[in-house]
């Protein structure tokens, strides 16, 4: 099946899906929207988690380059830059990285 692709358009943050969630509060149709766009997000870091996973383990077993998990990781990147970047958003830190710090209070 082919997908039609989507207009290009700036992701909605989540301080935005926050304020929409209190502004339409009670709209069924509203809150049923983003709590499916929080559900897919969600579903995207899980995939992404699998994906790491198998990579990783595809690459110490030194089986080459497959395209369909270099695609599969393109796309986990698109993702992850479309979200952070583009919505002002850090992604969240990988399963081996350290939070970053505090920043320093200015007095």
């Amino acid at each position: 099946m082919m997908m039609r692709e989507l207009p290009r358009f700036e992701p909605i943050g989540l301080n935005e899906l926050r304020r929409f969630w209190k502004q339409y509060r009670g709209n069924a149709e509203v809150e049923r929207m983003l709590l499916e766009i929080a559900q897919s997000r969600q579903t995207l870091i899980s995939l992404e988690r699998y994906f790491e996973s198998v990579h990783k383990a595809w690459k110490d077993e030194k089986l080459g380059q497959l395209v369909a998990m270099e695609k599969m990781r393109l796309i986990f990147v698109e993702q992850n830059l479309r979200l952070g970047a583009l919505a002002g958003l850090k992604p969240p830190p990988r399963k081996n990285e350290p939070d970053e710090p505090e920043p320093a209070l200015v007095d």
